[in-house]
């Protein structure tokens, strides 16, 4: 499975309404998705949630179809990544 951050951008103020339907989110949100972290994070983003999937076109279901959709998501921005060392042991 490919590895995917994407960067949430809010309108103002309602960083606090985005917790509650994270929380929500299960394990698995769509098929062949598989959530990892979510972070809060500083500065031109919000928060950033790490995830799993099967093939890019679900990553970008999960993206369009369940963190877009959210009420006051201004933007998403999605990476791929891929680690180069695992400094965990």
């Amino acid at each position: 499975m490919q590895k995917y951050l994407v960067m949430i951008k809010l309108s103002p103020n309602m960083a606090a309404k985005l917790y509650e339907p994270l929380m929500e989110f299960e394990e698995n949100p769509v098929e062949g998705v598989k959530l990892e972290e979510a972070y809060q994070v500083f500065g031109q983003w919000d928060f950033a949630i790490l995830f799993q999937a099967d093939t890019n076109e679900k990553a970008l279901r999960f993206v369009s179809d369940k963190i877009r959709l959210i009420d006051g998501v201004l933007e998403t921005f999605t990476i791929p990544i891929v680690p180069i060392k695992n400094y965990r042991k």
